[in-house]
């Protein structure tokens, strides 16, 4: 009998440390795998992000929680503004880059206004048409205001039907001057297609012009985008022959409508500027890039090589139409070319982003995110644009209905305001009696939240 105890209690002292490695070792690989989202952020997050000093220790951190909240314990109160960070996190992982104006649309943009007297109903204001989409197919042009949907009105609960559903019928109605009012044309309603995939090109309109014995460039661009796939440049090339267009026509004086671009990719704005820019500051620093202690700065160019078969315009002056939603990558636009050029802003305050961000997908986790990893600076260390820029010349394309018409009308009021500058005539405006105030700005959903960096 005291053999076989022995022989047990030997036997006891084989197997429990295996019993017990076996647990911590299950223990182990069981906290490994419910803390790998977390732990990647945490990982990621430390290495690029422009505040990684003031994230937690790891002490203090809950490797446990889901990804978004998680994501969001390590976030700085510098980064974004009114409690808005412009650091995300999204769980969809596109098969390509997610170009927010190549979407599942109708193909316009809008906002939602509330016309003075009617308190039970919101009007939809048509900003833009996107051609060869269920929006151009009708007719539906800038200017126009959407009345009732599907013989409904439209209110806070169903406006987002606008963004993309089913054919449906639309009332639309324009503004009538002659007695401030809205009236629906009498063709009775249009029948949209159902909403579809859209590819919306950031070069929506260009013209020249002559005021003032000059000859003047005008192009609307709606977003910094180098193609619609992830490495696609067809719209940089575009633009290329845009402003080689413009060189033809011997453009002397330019006028930059950004009015509905909230941003995009980095190379774009270095590529516009390149060409915007007076050509003997070619070859010069356009911008720097202030990133953490981890990383040196890195400086960006007037770097003639980008022009290709575009053209330089060698401007002295660039007159820039802005908005509310005016931000990110047009503002650093603004911002690097002041030190080489008279900028000269018209309509409203800008939003104000200086800082840029870079993308990391994890496919395992399907998890993507996005945080800021750097300060934008002009080339004289300028970044002090966080509060937006002050329009030179303020107005407010709404308030003069009249004059809220299509792109390149020689008297769209923002256009005509421009142009008027230039020639250094008088450009009379009128208010509309009609008072409209706006409760929605499709815009604003396709905004990115910071530069697009190039890793």
């Amino acid at each position: 009998m005291k053999t076989r105890s022995i022989y047990i209690l030997l036997l006891g002292m084989v197997l429990l440390p295996i019993y017990f490695g076996s647990c911590a070792q299950d223990r182990w690989a069981l906290y490994a795998e419910e803390t790998k989202s977390d732990r990647w952020i945490d990982d990621t997050m430390r290495v690029w992000y422009y505040w990684n000093q003031s994230i937690p220790n790891t002490n203090d951190l809950n490797y446990f929680q889901e990804p978004f909240t998680f994501f969001s314990s390590l976030l700085s109160d510098e980064d974004g503004k009114n409690g808005t960070p412009y650091s995300t996190i999204d769980s969809l992982i596109p098969a390509t880059r997610s170009i927010p104006y190549t979407d599942y649309s109708y193909g316009f943009q809008f906002t939602t206004n509330r016309v003075e007297g009617n308190d039970t109903a919101l009007y939809a204001h048509v900003l833009y048409v996107v051609p060869e989409s269920p929006a151009g197919e009708i007719g539906l042009q800038r200017g126009d205001w959407i009345m009732e949907m599907d013989g409904e009105p439209i209110t806070e609960n169903n406006y987002g039907r606008l963004y993309g559903d089913g054919s449906m019928q639309l009332t639309i109605g324009y503004y009538d001057a002659e007695n401030d009012t809205i009236r629906s044309y009498n063709d009775g309603p249009q029948t949209i297609a159902s909403a579809r995939s859209i590819q919306d090109n950031p070069i929506h309109y260009y013209n020249i012009y002559q005021s003032g014995g000059k000859q003047v460039g005008y192009l609307v661009y709606n977003h910094f985008s180098a193609g619609a796939t992830d490495s696609g440049t067809e719209y940089d090339d575009e633009l290329r022959s845009v402003f080689q267009q413009f060189a033809s026509g011997q453009v002397d004086e330019f006028i930059l409508d950004l009015r509905y671009n909230n941003g995009g990719l980095v190379t774009c704005a270095q590529l516009l500027c390149t060409m915007l820019a007076p050509a003997s500051a070619l070859g010069q620093q356009l911008s720097y890039l202030e990133y953490n202690s981890n990383f040196q700065s890195v400086s960006l160019l007037l770097d003639e090589n980008l022009i290709q078969n575009g053209a330089n315009l060698n401007l002295s002056t660039l007159y820039v139409l802005t908005s509310e939603e005016t931000a990110s990558a047009s503002e650093m636009l603004i911002n690097c070319l002041r030190p080489f050029m008279n900028v000269v802003l018209i309509d409203s305050t800008t939003v104000g982003k200086n800082v840029g961000s870079v993308s990391f997908t994890n496919p395992e986790l399907m998890l993507t995110m996005s945080p800021i990893v750097c300060k934008i600076y002009n080339s004289q260390g300028e970044s002090d644009y966080e509060d937006g820029f002050q329009p030179d010349v303020s107005i407010n394309e709404n308030d003069d209905l009249a004059r809220f018409l299509p792109f390149g009308h020689p008297n769209e009021l923002m256009l005509s305001t421009a142009l008027s500058i230039i020639s250094g005539e008088q450009n009379p405006t009128q208010s509309s009696q009609l008072r409209t105030t706006v409760q929605h700005n499709s815009i604003s959903r396709k905004a990115s939240h910071a530069v697009e960096i190039n890793r």
